[in-house]
């Protein structure tokens, strides 16, 4: 073989900057994927709740699009709605309310989401924070009386009702399920229950998690090692040890199985390296199950995962793998 026909041959090689590995999952077709997730725990929230639950999907959906596009028009940057990050934020909004929720509070998560928490970084892939979370918690702290009227599922034969969250009656530092706590069964199909439209259906939820799981959009390991890990936290402070049933009454309680699966698994907002995506479930569980029993707070999975997503790069940095040909890891080779 000559010279020229070796240079030849690496003439015809690729030599272009990585990636060189490309996926057929782009953005778009990972966002329709979640959406398609998400129509279990929409289409038990209209089971149980009504109608009024798609006008609140349609609302968000659309407000957070309108706000996305006001961005954009005011900065004069590049659209790219058709990426439907911004339908998943204002549905996940939609979902994460009580069907008494006022609608221009969706409208208002939707401008918290969009404007305050995804845009000003640079839009989805670099927000530090989750957008849906962001502006949950920040509704929840300031338009409480409004999107806290928790309500049982409408039945042919009844009105509204009152009435308090599941984690309500399991709160107040309770060591132990108290009598009137809702079945674990009516948990985990959501019957007779008050709470947002989308996290009543615990079965529903375990669905779209595996869908998800299986269509390789969301890597397993997060929201199993969130929910193992709350349900062992809190199986410190009951006063039996280990009690099985306060443990999944915690874990089937609030929006600790919907916030496992749809939060977590932010890609924008969560860990890269595989191992830090681990210790992000972990300590989202651990801090879960902290803010609940020592602090007393209903809401504490919204605040974990922010707190997570503060902490994700020193998690990169700190579990970064070591690359081929190195015998120290990233992190080590930095410092």
């Amino acid at each position: 073989m000559t010279d020229k026909t070796l240079e030849e041959r690496f003439e015809a090689f690729n030599k272009r900057p990585s990636p060189h590995f490309f996926t057929r999952n782009k953005t778009n077709t990972i966002m329709a994927k979640v959406l398609l997730a998400l129509c279990l725990p929409a289409a038990a929230g209209v089971y149980y709740f009504g109608l009024r639950v798609i006008l609140m999907i349609l609302v968000g959906a659309a407000s957070s699009v309108f706000f996305e596009w006001l961005y954009v028009y005011i900065k004069r940057d590049t659209l790219r709605i058709n990426d439907l990050s911004a339908v998943v934020t204002g549905v996940l909004i939609g979902l994460s309310l009580p069907v008494t929720a006022p609608l221009f509070t969706i409208v208002i998560g939707s401008a918290i989401a969009i404007l305050l928490v995804k845009m000003p970084f640079g839009g989805i892939g670099k927000n530090p924070f989750n957008p849906a979370v962001a502006a949950r918690v920040s509704l929840k702290l300031f338009f409480s009386p409004w999107i806290t009227n928790w309500v049982l599922p409408l039945t042919p034969s009844q009105d509204v009702v009152t009435t308090a969250t599941p984690l309500e009656s399991i709160g107040h530092f309770a060591s132990s399920v108290p009598a009137g706590t809702p079945s674990l069964w009516e948990l985990f199909i959501g019957h007779n229950l008050g709470g947002p439209v989308g996290e009543t259906c615990k079965l529903a939820l375990l669905l779209a998690m595996l869908y998800l799981i299986f269509q390789k959009i969301i890597n397993p390991w997060i929201p199993l090692l969130y929910m193992a890990t709350l349900m062992v936290t809190v199986a410190f402070f009951s006063e039996k040890g280990f009690d099985l049933q306060f443990m999944l009454t915690h874990l089937l309680s609030g929006s600790a199985t919907f916030v496992a699966v749809f939060m977590t698994t932010d890609y924008s907002s969560g860990a890269l390296t595989p191992n830090g995506q681990k210790v992000f479930g972990i300590g989202c569980g651990l801090l879960t199950g902290l803010i609940r029993m020592l602090l007393n707070l209903p809401g504490g999975a919204g605040i974990a995962v922010l707190v997570m997503n503060a902490s994700v790069p020193l998690l990169d940095k700190w579990f970064a793998p070591r690359i081929y040909g190195h015998k120290k890891s990233v992190s080590h080779e930095l410092t």
